[in-house]
């Protein structure tokens, strides 16, 4: 089964890459995680009864809500066939990935062969991307087009910064040495900083801090009082390291120098850059993030039902295959409204849809937290995971999350194994629960026996 993951791992890192940024492969072969989609999902039908299987029941009716809620959607919009494979693509085609796990339990030992390999894939991103910046590109290039092997620059901080994350927890258990976690965080660091997302201000944070604040509540910061002064004082150093690189490009603006980082929050910009009133706008040629939000709750709230259930999947996005784009109803232009995974929510599963999926990285946050408390690599794997979800979490209101493979994939095959092996730990802790105290009872009715005789 490994052999399968690692085949899914190096065709969603590199073959959009060689289709899209290159050009080398025909972009059908890009296609090859969704079939590998529809495989993993033949692997769970077979799998689903054995008594290894740890699916759990709460995620199965969220997913159910969630496909209610799509349904209705299609319905009641008569989605055309384009939009129809459009959105399935973009919700579904994942999910199998995500149950994996739970029908599969991988060993530890597979486990820690697979982030190797994801570790190795992340690293090739620093030396990429410094080819990018200043032979591909140029150095007065913009930070956009410094993607590594993604398909957008703005992609790359979310995947590296989850990879910090993960890292912070494996070196707050002590798995990790000093000298490894601050190599591979200065590689890691690198592409972050090249490609000059401001939305990493944001990200950076939340890769060291929440692993911190995660192994707290679980009582592991009492006894990693070193490495929580090394986690901190790493974050202060990649923070000033950031801020000065973002002000020493911002000099090369595409129209003249731009704002440092500290004067974008200073001066006001920053809130023109969240918020450009776009809801106000006779025409909308430009939008914040804020408007992003706000803008399908306003356009939709003449229409309850729309604004709930949305105007079907795959409405308002976009697909590299034209025959798919030529079947979709005309709905409009929503290229400049659609921005971010929470615009495309509202637009095509409507307010209930968001909630489905706010309430899903909730949970999944509680079992990243509960799974956390062991000692194993599942365990820290699932402390790193914490501060993946949070952030993730953060950036559905800044970039379309799901729309690059290696970002989706990796953070729904991960997210499925935190929910599966959180579920066996419960299981194993009521086994053992209950055998204590049919111990107790048969040790007390022995006793009982003896003083009877």
């Amino acid at each position: 089964m490994n052999k399968f993951i690692y085949l899914l791992f190096g065709s969603v890192f590199f073959l959009d890459y060689l289709a899209i940024k290159l050009d080398i492969i025909d972009r059908s072969i890009a296609l090859l995680p969704d079939i590998l989609s529809m495989v993993a999902a033949l692997v769970i039908l077979v799998l689903a009864g054995s008594r290894d299987s740890a699916i759990s029941k709460k995620y199965v009716v969220l997913f159910l809500c969630l496909l209610a809620v799509i349904l209705t959607g299609i319905a009641s919009n008569a989605t055309t066939a384009g939009s129809l494979i459009i959105g399935i693509r973009n919700y579904l085609k994942f999910l199998p990935f995500f149950f994996l796990p739970a029908v599969f339990a991988f060993s530890e030992k597979q486990l820690g062969s697979q982030l190797k390999l994801l570790l190795a894939f992340v690293l090739l991103q620093g030396p990429l991307a410094l080819y990018q910046k200043f032979i591909q590109f140029g150095v007065t290039s913009s930070g956009d087009y410094i993607s590594g092997t993604l398909t957008s620059g703005g992609q790359i901080p979310i995947l590296l910064a989850g990879a910090i994350a993960v890292l912070t927890a494996f070196y707050l258990r002590q798995r990790i040495t000093t000298a490894r976690y601050v190599t591979f965080l200065s590689l890691l660091a690198v592409p972050i900083m090249l490609s000059e997302s401001k939305a990493s201000i944001g990200y950076i944070p939340l890769a060291f801090i929440v692993p911190i604040f995660t192994n707290y509540r679980t009582g592991g910061n009492r006894k990693n009082g070193k490495q929580v002064l090394g986690v901190l004082t790493v974050l202060v150093i990649v923070g000033l390291a950031f801020v000065a690189t973002y002000d020493y490009f911002a000099q090369f603006g595409r129209e003249g120098r731009r704002d440092g980082i500290v004067e974008f929050f200073t001066s006001g910009t920053a809130e023109t850059y969240l918020n450009r009133g776009a809801i106000d706008s006779r025409r909308i040629n430009k939008t914040g993030y804020v408007d992003l939000v706000l803008l399908p709750l306003i356009e939709l709230s003449d229409e309850p039902f729309k604004l709930f259930f949305g105007l079907g999947i795959g409405s308002v996005s976009g697909s590299a295959l034209e025959s798919l784009d030529d079947d979709k109803a005309d709905t409009g232009d929503y290229s400049v409204r659609v921005g971010s995974s929470v615009s495309q929510f509202l637009w095509e599963i409507g307010v209930f849809g968001l909630l489905i999926y706010l309430i899903f990285f909730y949970m999944l946050y509680r079992d990243a937290t509960k799974l956390s408390k062991g000692e194993g690599i599942f365990n820290r794997l699932a402390l790193g995971w914490s501060g993946v979800i949070v952030m993730a979490t953060l950036a559905l209101f800044f970039r379309d999350i799901f729309r690059d493979g290696a970002i989706a994939y990796t953070f729904w095959f991960y997210s499925g194994m935190v929910a599966a092996n959180a579920l066996r730990m419960k299981k194993g802790e009521r086994k053992k629960m209950t055998a204590n105290i049919r111990a107790n009872i048969i040790s007390g009715n022995t006793e009982t026996t003896k003083a009877g005789a």
